[in-house]
C-alpha cells in the first residue's frame, strides 16, 4: 500500500462553523466532533444536540444571509 504525501486527513468541520443538521432540518453552530457525531448549539438558544456526521452539511450563503451573516470564507 502506498501512502500519498501531502494529502490532508479529514478531521471534521471546525468549532464555530454554521452547520445544517439534515435529519432535524435545523441550523446549529458546531462545538465538538468526536469522529462520528457533532455536538451543535442552537442559534439564539442554549439548546444543544448531537447529530451524526453523515447528516451534517455547511450552511449555504443564503442560509447565512437569512441570519444576517456574510458569505462563507476560507482562512
Amino acid at each position: 500500500m502506498t501512502e500519498t504525501t501531502g494529502a490532508a486527513r479529514w478531521t471534521g468541520y471546525r468549532p464555530g462553523a454554521l452547520l445544517v443538521d439534515k435529519t432535524a432540518d435545523r441550523l446549529g453552530v458546531s462545538h465538538a466532533f468526536d469522529g462520528e457525531k457533532y455536538t451543535l448549539a442552537g442559534i439564539g438558544t442554549t439548546e444543544r444536540w448531537t447529530a451524526p456526521a453523515r447528516a451534517i452539511r455547511l450552511a449555504t450563503d443564503e442560509e447565512r444571509r437569512a441570519l444576517g451573516l456574510g458569505p462563507r470564507s476560507v482562512d
